[in-house]
């Protein structure tokens, strides 16, 4: 009952946010708001419809309250070049790879229709052209965070706001985090009745890894891995008495990264951070745009055997042989899960766990961890490839256009953000809402082209105030923008 209400009266917080606050303000407490606090047990599925929950139901709500209540003349006072011009994307790249998603998750359902039986009596379903319109719409929704972020997140000003909010939610988030590492991963049986994940999943090290509201103790780090490099990179770009803020922010969300006890998101934490502590922000964009690249290329590389797998489990070896084990577990599956894949390759084998590997009995005997072999696996490399490359291709454009863009430091923290999410999407599954939203205000300030670069990423304090943020708006927006994508 409780997770009922706090899921259907999300909405009224959206529209609160979008009547009371600034459209960057409404778009990120929407998102990462609801990401960070709405339960996962409770959802609306009807026959036919996508399924409505806790990643659906706000991104629908703010893109509702978006249309009806920032009109042109309230937009107007927020300055010129904070809201991107209708909703759909002008970057013929994004374009293309929205249609590309959309065709590629029809097409898997058209090329799925085969019952599959194991050992005599086990049964996945086939896919229907009745299930064509929910497919598709579980898509569309999945993708709403990217439209709202390019859309009111591509200006400086806005991409400020969103810097600030990950780490402002990551240090209110902490505290609740920090109790369940004290006294266990409880807050969501305590609150909503029910826990997320498996609980011996969350033993570690003679402790607890916290959990609070989210799927899994592993998207809790991940998320606290980026509020970290928000934070670093506040501090490295801000100067006077609101840098030593930034900078204690910084430290205190190291520490929890580090009670969090995400090994990986630790390591990509402290790999990023040093390179936003040692770099400019141009090689920091390089940096972001190579490492792109690099995992966008990942999935054919590791089919290919040419991935350093072994060179990956003699450290992990040399760190701890638990730790060794538990990688060449994990790279054993996704070998028979690549194989499984490139049976269907174009399309995947859908949902329903069509993409799993079954053995003659019957028997389930695959483990999908890494995101990117379970894209493969049920969308196919077209699917695949119009996913991640919406997530990737505006950190490689970025890079390629960087000079001419006049980038801030929030966006090169934004890229860093991203970069490391992306990156624990090869042994995880954490896509979430939130990382859509970042790829999306990152695809809509390659769109927005060249704008006058603020020379300060953080306002006056670590909250951005209405009427101060209108003010820093009229001061700092230029009147024309040109075209970027």
């Amino acid at each position: 009952m409780v997770s009922m209400l706090v899921v259907l009266s999300w909405p009224i917080a959206v529209f609160w946010l979008f009547a009371k606050r600034t459209p960057a303000e409404a778009v990120v407490g929407a998102i990462i708001g609801a990401y960070l606090l709405l339960p996962r047990n409770y959802s609306i599925d009807l026959p036919g419809v996508p399924r409505l929950g806790k990643d659906s139901i706000p991104a629908l709500t703010a893109v509702f309250a978006a249309s009806f209540l920032l009109t042109t003349e309230r937009l107007r006072k927020f300055g010129s070049g904070v809201v991107q011009p209708g909703w759909i994307p002008r970057s013929r790249a994004v374009q293309l790879l929205l249609v590309l998603l959309v065709v590629a998750t029809i097409l898997t359902v058209l090329t799925n229709g085969d019952r599959l039986v194991y050992g005599g009596w086990r049964v996945q379903p086939g896919l229907r052209p009745y299930d064509i319109a929910s497919s598709v719409g579980n898509t569309l929704f999945a993708v709403l965070p990217f439209l709202l972020a390019r859309k009111y997140l591509a200006h400086p000003e806005g991409q400020k706001t969103l810097v600030i909010a990950l780490v402002i939610s990551g240090l209110l988030y902490s505290l609740p985090a920090l109790y369940e590492v004290r006294m266990s991963p409880q807050l969501s049986m305590m609150i909503y009745g029910y826990f997320p994940h498996e609980w011996r999943q969350h033993l570690r090290a003679g402790g607890y890894r916290p959990v609070v509201f989210l799927h899994h103790g592993l998207w809790l780090a991940i998320f606290f891995c980026g509020s970290f490099l928000a934070a670093l990179s506040l501090w490295r770009n801000s100067e006077g008495k609101v840098r030593v803020r930034w900078m204690l922010a910084a430290l205190w969300m190291f520490m929890v990264l580090i009670l969090s006890k995400g090994v990986g998101a630790l390591g990509i934490g402290i790999f990023l951070g040093g390179v936003i502590l040692f770099l400019p922000i141009s090689l920091q964009i390089l940096s972001t745009a190579v490492l792109a690249g690099v995992l966008l290329t990942y999935p054919m590389v590791r089919g290919a055997g040419l991935a350093p797998t072994e060179q990956a489990l003699s450290l992990a070896y040399s760190v701890d042989p638990v730790r060794e084990s538990s990688l060449r577990f994990r790279l054993d599956n996704e070998d028979i899960l690549l194989e499984r894949a490139n049976q269907r390759p174009l399309f995947g084998w859908g949902g329903w766990g069509r993409n799993r590997v079954i053995d003659d009995q019957g028997r389930d005997i695959s483990v999908t961890d890494g995101y990117w072999v379970i894209a493969i696996g049920s969308k196919g490399w077209l699917g695949y490839i119009a996913e991640f490359g919406l997530l990737l291709i505006p950190m490689i454009f970025l890079g390629l256009r960087w000079k001419s863009l006049a980038l801030t430091p929030a966006t090169a923290g934004i890229a860093m953000v991203l970069t490391a999410n992306m990156i624990d999407l090869i042994p995880n599954a954490t896509l979430t809402p939130v990382t859509w939203l970042l790829a999306g205000a990152l695809a809509g300030r390659l769109e927005l082209g060249r704008v006058a670069a603020d020379s300060a990423v953080q306002p006056a304090g670590p909250v951005l105030r209405r009427n101060a943020y209108t003010r820093q708006v009229r001061r700092h927006s230029p009147s024309v923008l040109t075209r970027g994508a």
